[in-house]
């Protein structure tokens, strides 16, 4: 069983995992099946062959952003640890959409830098950007 704030944990890992898909889903149209799939599990070891303790896994699937195949796993001794391990790599595999869609609600096109200041035109005597 998990806790209330594991829960709400699981679905903003979920939600971000939803919101970045969408993002990365309006550049390159095609369905993906499972995708933003997320599985929490408490797992007992086989009886016979493996003396591993009881163990929690996260997996996520998501073919668009997952930066190692189509999914990950993590295992740990409680549900808050992998739940943490997930949200670390959760935070990178979505990091870029996140930004492009901070940039796209303050205006910042192309031509910006990220930061929110224009880049600056290039001076046709010297090259420099002054």
């Amino acid at each position: 069983m998990i806790n209330f704030e594991e829960s709400v944990r699981l679905v903003c890992l979920q939600e971000r995992v939803r919101s970045a898909t969408y993002h990365e889903m309006r550049k390159n149209g095609h369905h993906k099946s499972s995708e933003g799939h997320v599985s929490l599990a408490f797992n007992l070891p086989a009886v016979i062959g493996d003396d591993r303790d009881p163990y929690w896994s996260l997996e996520v699937y998501s073919y668009l952003l997952c930066p190692h195949g189509r999914s990950e796993t993590w295992t740990g001794r409680s549900a808050a640890e992998v739940i943490a391990q997930g949200e670390v790599a959760i935070g990178k595999w979505c990091m870029s959409a996140e930004m492009e869609q901070f940039g796209e609600r303050m205006g910042i096109n192309d031509r910006d830098d990220g930061i929110g200041d224009p880049v600056p035109e290039t001076d046709a005597d010297d090259g420099m950007p002054f």
